[in-house]
């Protein structure tokens, strides 16, 4: 078979592929990160690509204009490679560039970790975790005294420990020997307590030593991770970035199909190990100076088929019925397991699963909600790029998972895009000129619009009467803001032209975006609407709604009211706490007890599979429109009709 050279600009990076590949698969051989959100199907039109020139053919696609088809603008998966190519890339946002962050500096997210801190603490549960360093004097061997290096360590720490007995690896036994002798038995140990046994991690000359730990929230779109001293619980240091498996597909489905293909698996967990987390390691690293030797623990928080993929374990069976995963509590691993890039010796912690759908960042961020310590009947709402909501309290929590897609986080939005600097988080539309002012997070030129902003722009089209409760965009000849978009066979409101934008691009809103997001805020209402069924309860029974996820920190409560994704009840009630599964992930981190906390949590939440429940889907109908067609569940929403 024939082999073909593809050069990527401006990354400069060069790959031999068959004859035949797509330039999708050659981008993803190369390491060239190209957006796929509906997983290589040609429907999201994200992956676009300018062929400068080389032998190729290509399937036309609505997604790409004469203009831009003649300009050489292709979609990388739907084009093959039939001669040696240079393709240069047109996505202006990098997915997987790493944002580091200041969270010290951030007010707002320092209180939130402090009042999850305190919920623990109100709680009895104690900010304790079991690892230690500690600084020794190791007599020197005689022949009088010569017992072994790793017996004498033993003997040292042997008050201290209470006859705990000791373990190491043989990375340290290996290294144990020198470095004794070149510091002249003055060492400090890095070590790791049970009830029973100890285990020395490392091994170092005797200097002022700080041990770190690790903690990472595998999202779907985002994978955040914070650096953490052990000693006193501060985080040192914050990161993230897109998940670069987004290159795969936008939701869980997409990925788990892909893990079935040849390689694929393998695939998912490199983006996931190699592209994500170690980079937001190393990134972390340089900003604290210190060794990965020095990271000697890690606490991982994702949903199912996140950690599933994260391990590189087969995730196919979440999808098909009966929907099994391959582990609900994960066993401890060491970092060299998973080939994560801190000391080799280190503990990987996953925090436990509740379902095929419900997974350890519910888990964790219920940890981090405090509801579980409280008397009031709470609504726990994770919105990003899949649903999960949780509702009870203290004594009982029942839980599901709406298949509401990647909506929340800009996917299946034709100029969507996660929270990340570019991104329209804000809207407001003047209902007399339909002229929008828009806020964009980084106060630079936008590239897309995110969940937020999307919810803003929807309400704000209903209430300004461009749009019905059906999501139709009325027909307005007064307005140049409203078109039809001849490519997507539909009408579109125009939100910022190409020259205004970062990227020379209309970013546009049309009538496949709006029904697309519809379903999704329809999948989330209706899921509230099962559980409180389920259990006999009402809206205004809910005295608590804690949301949380990537949707963003702007979201507007009144707007979400409006479009039917928020249940019309006191907006008192409404609490938002950002990502609470990192932050339940940093808690079980710094205390071991409430790592113990979260298994229990786990244990307590009863799944519904709302498949199964046969009036889910009549709810479902219902909600999928703006706001609902129960006008009875929203009585203080009013109505604009232009």
């Amino acid at each position: 078979m024939r082999t073909c050279s593809v050069h990527f600009k401006p990354s400069a990076k060069n790959v031999e592929v068959e004859k035949g590949t797509s330039l999708m698969d050659a981008a993803q051989k190369a390491g060239v990160f190209l957006d796929a959100p509906c997983g290589g199907r040609g429907q999201c039109g994200k992956c676009r690509v300018k062929v400068i020139e080389g032998e190729h053919r290509y399937k036309p696609s609505r997604l790409i204009d004469r203009q831009e088809e003649e300009s050489g603008i292709r979609l990388a998966c739907l084009t093959t490679v039939e001669g040696d190519m240079t393709v240069e890339l047109v996505q202006t946002v990098g997915v997987g560039d790493i944002i580091v962050e200041d969270i010290t500096s951030d007010k707002t997210k320092k209180l939130r970790v402090e009042k999850a801190i305190q919920v623990l603490k109100d709680s009895g549960i104690k900010l304790q975790n079991s690892f230690r360093s500690i600084e020794i004097k190791i007599k020197e061997p005689t022949l009088d005294d010569n017992i072994p290096d790793f017996e004498r360590i033993a003997r040292e720490l042997n008050p201290l420990m209470e006859s705990k007995k000791p373990d190491c690896s043989v990375e340290v036994l290996r290294k144990m020997p020198r470095i004794i002798r070149e510091a002249g038995f003055d060492v400090n140990l890095v070590l790791r307590e049970d009830e029973k046994n100890y285990e020395i991690l490392d091994i170092a000359a005797n200097k002022e030593k700080k041990i770190y730990g690790l903690c990472v929230d595998i999202g779907t779109t985002t994978v955040a991770a914070c650096l953490v001293d052990l000693y006193t619980g501060e985080i040192e240091a914050s990161a993230n970035s897109g998940n670069l498996q987004m290159q795969y597909g936008a939701d869980v489905i997409s990925r788990i199909i892909h893990s079935t293909k040849p390689g694929g698996l393998e695939k998912l967990r490199d983006a996931i190990v190699q592209g994500n987390v170690n980079k937001l390691i190393e990134r972390m690293m340089e900003k604290k100076d210190c060794r990965r030797e020095d990271i000697v623990s890690s606490v991982f928080a994702g949903n199912t088929t996140m950690t599933h993929l994260f391990l590189g374990v087969p995730a196919e069976n979440i999808r098909l019925e009966p929907y099994i995963p391959a582990f609900r509590n994960s066993p401890v691993f060491r970092a060299k397991d998973i080939a994560l890039d801190i000391n080799p010796n280190a503990p990987v912690y996953i925090l436990p699963n509740v379902a095929s759908y419900v997974g350890g960042d519910i888990t964790s961020g219920v940890l981090a909600a405090g509801f579980w310590n409280s008397d009031e009947i709470t609504l726990f709402m994770d919105l990003g790029t899949n649903g999960e909501l949780v509702l009870g309290n203290r004594d009982w929590m029942v839980t599901c998972a709406c298949s509401a897609g990647p909506a929340f986080e800009g996917g299946d939005i034709s100029c969507g895009m996660r929270a990340a600097p570019g991104a329209i988080d804000g809207v407001r539309i003047d209902e007399k000129t339909f002229i929008p002012n828009v806020n964009v997070i980084g106060n630079t030129k936008p590239s897309g619009i995110c969940g937020s902003g999307i919810i803003d722009l929807i309400a704000g089209m209903f209430f300004s009467g461009i749009i019905d409760g059906k999501g139709k965009i009325k027909q307005f000849s007064k307005s140049c803001r409203i078109r039809f978009d001849n490519t997507a066979g539909c009408r579109e409101y125009l939100l910022v032209p190409a020259k205004d934008t970062a990227h020379g691009r209309d970013i546009v809103i049309n009538e496949i975006d709006i029904d697309n997001f519809l379903r999704a805020k329809g999948a989330v209402y209706s899921g509230i609407k099962t559980l409180l069924n389920g259990v006999g309860l009402g809206m205004n029974d809910i005295q608590k709604v804690i949301i949380a996820g990537g949707i963003g920190q702007n979201l507007d409560i009144e707007n979400s009211v409006r479009i039917g994704l928020l249940p019309d009840i006191d907006r008192s009630r409404f609490e938002f706490i950002g990502n609470s599964s990192l932050t339940g992930a940093y808690l079980c981190l710094i205390s071991d007890e409430a790592r113990h906390k979260a298994r229990q949590i786990a244990d307590l939440m009863t799944y519904i599979e709302l498949s199964a429940d046969p009036a889910y889907m009549e709810e479902f109908v219902s909600a999928c429109f703006l706001p609902h067609t129960d006008m009875n569940l929203f009585p203080s929403v009013r109505y604009v009709y232009k």
